[in-house]
């Protein structure tokens, strides 16, 4: 009997309790006010922030357990966002996913309002 590698990862954060760290401001009630304010803030800027946002009406279009939101800063940098509403959590193959991340060097950040959004950059 084998383990497969989406068990492994999923045992190993709930092991290492590798939950999301809890908001520091007011969460939002839903979280495509979040996805709207996010991509407004980035369209604003200039040059315009160019970003890869992850469909909501789907559970993933761009790989399963993705983060919502990446986002390419000024000077070669990069941003990885998960949003999630008030009461929100990461699913079990977004904790894969964050946990795969973790272990090549990135972070993946999951915010519950703009202000933490604000706060990361």
């Amino acid at each position: 009997m084998g383990f497969q590698m989406s068990d492994y990862f999923a045992m190993k954060a709930r092991l290492e309790k590798t939950a999301p760290v809890a908001p520091t401001s007011q969460p939002v009630d839903q979280e495509s006010k979040l996805h709207a304010d996010i991509i407004e803030f980035c369209d604003t800027r200039w040059p315009r922030w160019k970003y890869i946002h992850a469909r909501m009406d789907k559970k993933s279009c761009i790989q399963v357990g993705a983060q919502d939101f990446t986002i390419f800063l000024p000077d070669g940098r990069f941003l990885l966002v998960e949003c999630k509403a008030r009461g929100g959590k990461l699913d079990p193959d977004q904790q894969i996913w964050r946990k795969e991340m973790e272990m090549i060097g990135h972070t993946v950040h999951t915010i519950w309002s703009m202000d933490e959004f604000l706060a990361l950059l």
